[in-house]
């Protein structure tokens, strides 16, 4: 028995719930989709409204925009079966038997939490669109082979199953306003009470790419996002690859030196990166300037 959780924001989820609901009943399983919309005021919310006439599935306009989390939270909370698969409302299923994968691998695997992967399509998008695409063709399309290495590493919310009890124990930071870092976090917390992350090759398309400059945007405000939750204890050095490398910075007093050379270059690095062909390399640098340029980046 299968809730599956779709948050969405100003974006149609139906061709995703069509897919579903079609793969879902071809394998006779029990189960409910539930869609939420974070508080839009969309022309999409016209589409998502027929997601109501699918049997079994349901959508509904949230009041306000409550975070990222929250939304998943709700979601958790209105689901009545024991397992639930979240997915972004901006994903495709890769596969056709995606739900039955799912299935086997609860049945073949004696754990909680699984992570299926995510894909992007090998044609190139517009060039308003093609850093969010350059960077996740490098950094989130991961092989299953490379995710099993370190499977508490690897993991999105865009695409997970979890036993319904567990994550009842754990749920989403409501505290999270902003964009970003609460899937890292959650991983985090599994990781804390020593719950394993399978690993399966179960992938879904992700197709939503953000312009070059929200993307860059979204980006910024998922570092505040990281340094509010190191200052609040919630992430150390170790968890993170960012916070480590600008807290050497800062033992070397390098940290100025980058947020000086930030407030200098930032404009000349983001014409690289809303470019046909932005630096990945470059991207980083932007990054830890950044997190470097915060007045309150306070690491000891």
């Amino acid at each position: 028995m299968l809730s599956v959780l779709i948050p969405t924001y100003n974006y149609s989820a139906l061709d995703l719930v069509k897919s579903l609901h079609k793969q879902l009943d071809e394998q006779n399983i029990v189960y409910e989709v539930i869609c939420f919309d974070n508080g839009s005021n969309s022309e999409a919310n016209i589409e998502n409204d027929k997601i109501n006439d699918i049997q079994n599935c349901y959508f509904e306009v949230l009041k306000k925009d409550g975070g990222r989390s929250r939304i998943k939270n709700l979601l958790a909370r209105k689901s009545i079966y024991p397992w639930l698969l979240f997915l972004d409302s901006d994903v495709l299923p890769v596969s056709k038997n995606f739900i039955q994968n799912y299935a086997d691998a609860i049945i073949a695997k004696n754990e909680k939490v699984f992570y299926g992967g995510l894909k992007y399509y090998n044609d190139k998008p517009a060039d308003d669109k093609i850093l969010r695409w350059v960077y996740g063709m490098e950094r989130e399309e991961i092989p299953l082979k490379k995710r099993n290495l370190d499977p508490q590493n690897y993991f999105t919310a865009a695409n997970f199953l979890i036993d319904k009890n567990l994550f009842e124990k754990i749920k989403f930071d409501e505290s999270l306003l902003e964009y970003g870092h609460e899937d890292t976090l959650f991983a985090l917390e599994l990781k804390k009470r020593n719950i394993a992350i399978a690993q399966i090759d179960n992938p879904v398309f992700h197709l939503g790419l953000d312009k070059n400059e929200v993307f860059i945007e979204k980006v910024k405000k998922s570092i505040e996002n990281l340094n509010y939750l190191h200052q609040q204890g919630k992430f150390s050095l170790e968890d993170n690859k960012l916070l480590k490398f600008n807290n050497n910075l800062k033992k070397m007093r390098m940290n100025s030196v980058f947020s000086f050379l930030f407030d200098k270059y930032s404009k000349t690095m983001e014409l690289n990166l809303t470019s046909k062909s932005p630096s990945l390399l470059i991207f980083d640098l932007y990054k830890i300037g950044y997190l470097c340029s915060l007045r309150d980046n306070s690491f000891t």
